[in-house]
């Protein structure tokens, strides 16, 4: 490439006189630089600068598209991840819920349930208290009764004896009065 620029700043302009008499280069350097080592300068620059990196613009070019593309990709699978994250936090959400009214409901069913066995539990007892009542009441009336018979047997008792003791008085009478 340096070659070229030697060339092409050493060289004398290219009018038409001096294109007929041969003398477009008429330059000390420029007797030694024509077409074929033009082509052989830029094929060993083209060459220089494929092995050395010259043409890393287009490189770098395509690599900037690679990297865009990849960036795109990965924002994408961002965004989708995202979209995903977003779902399963909403079914979680949702599942949070039901499990939330499932342990509501048991609880209701539960303070319902245990609302239900205090009422019985109390219909027991009060029954279990009437029925106590009225064991005590017939154990009352039972004793009254079986005093009431104890003292009718008493006053029989007590009749038997005074019978008892006037038939002794009157055989003892008989006997005194036979004697």
């Amino acid at each position: 490439m340096s070659a070229w620029l030697v060339w092409y700043f050493t060289k004398v302009p290219c009018i038409m006189e001096n294109a007929a008499a041969g003398l477009c280069n008429p330059g000390v350097l420029a007797q030694y630089i024509n077409l074929p080592a033009l082509a052989s300068c830029l094929a060993i620059g083209g060459g220089f600068a494929t092995f050395t990196g010259g043409y890393n613009i287009i490189m770098l070019n395509r690599e900037r598209q690679r990297a865009d593309e990849a960036e795109e990709r990965a924002i994408k699978a961002q965004e989708r991840a995202d979209q995903i994250a977003d779902e399963v936090r909403e079914r979680m959400f949702k599942i949070e819920e039901q499990r939330s009214e499932q342990y509501r409901l048991n609880m209701e069913a539960l303070r319902e349930e245990r609302r239900a066995n205090a009422e019985a539990l109390q219909e027991v007892r009060r029954e279990n208290a009437e029925a106590l009542q009225e064991e005590r009441r017939l154990n009352a009336e039972e004793r009254l009764q079986s005093l009431e018979e104890r003292r009718q047997i008493a006053a029989n008792l007590a009749e038997i004896s005074a019978v008892l003791a006037q038939l002794v008085q009157q055989q003892n009478g008989h006997r005194n009065g036979e004697d």
